[in-house]
């Protein structure tokens, strides 16, 4: 399955989030760090079966814990790099169960209405201002069955420090509060029985090529059971 795609060149005023990282370089760890606790927790409770949707599903983080519970894995992304290096990462005996879809997360999902059982989202949506939230969120609600489930790990009061002491801030990114974004995710999903937990991202360096930061944050995690 397959959307024609922008130019992977990171077009942060279109909301184009690439990295530009070389994901043809053989490694197991994801660039984006250590899986929170919180959200292993999370996947591991959840009643994870059926067909699953992991939305910017990246290089992979969290995606092998999905794929061990669900019937199937759709692992979706802009960027095909990423998601082939999510794939070579897959074990040999969950590539049956796994499929690679690119698309971009702010148009209409590729996907027929009332299709999946569940979406996992992380690390992304932080990056978009109220209106596409929205917009977004409109397409989970279509693509999702009732009693379907959605997780979704939100970012807060981000911080980046890159070498030098100074501050790296994506163009046009919200930079949420812990207190904005609860509020906005409680108004957005306000159809779905909501659970909400709060964690703290330790500082951790990001190495993307050319681009290097100690990375902070807290988070919402936040799983919501569509009602209708």
């Amino acid at each position: 399955m397959k959307q024609e795609l922008p130019d992977m060149k990171a077009q942060e005023d279109k909301y184009i989030f690439s990295d530009e990282t070389d994901y043809s370089i053989e490694s197991k760890a994801s660039v984006w760090g250590t899986e929170e606790q919180l959200t292993i927790d999370c996947i591991e409770k959840a009643n994870i079966s059926g067909v699953w949707l992991n939305l910017c599903a990246g290089d992979g983080r969290f995606n092998k814990l999905l794929l061990e519970k669900a019937d199937k894995v759709i692992a979706a992304d802009i960027d095909i790099n990423p998601l082939n290096k999510l794939k070579r990462n897959t074990p040999n005996n969950l590539q049956n169960k796994l499929e690679i879809l690119t698309m971009n997360v702010v148009d209409e999902f590729p996907l027929p209405n009332n299709e999946l059982d569940g979406i996992f989202c992380t690390g992304t949506l932080h990056l978009f201002p109220e209106d596409i939230l929205c917009k977004i969120a409109t397409q989970i609600e279509r693509v999702l069955k009732t009693n379907g489930v959605l997780i979704i790990d939100f970012a807060t009061d981000i911080n980046r420090v890159k070498p030098d002491g100074t501050n790296w801030v994506l163009k046009n990114e919200p930079s949420y509060s812990l207190s904005e974004a609860e509020k906005l995710l409680k108004d957005i999903f306000s159809n779905y029985k909501n659970e909400m937990e709060f964690g703290i991202s330790e500082p951790e360096q990001v190495d993307l090529g050319d681009k290097k930061y100690m990375f902070s944050a807290n988070y919402i995690l936040l799983k919501a059971t569509k009602i209708n």
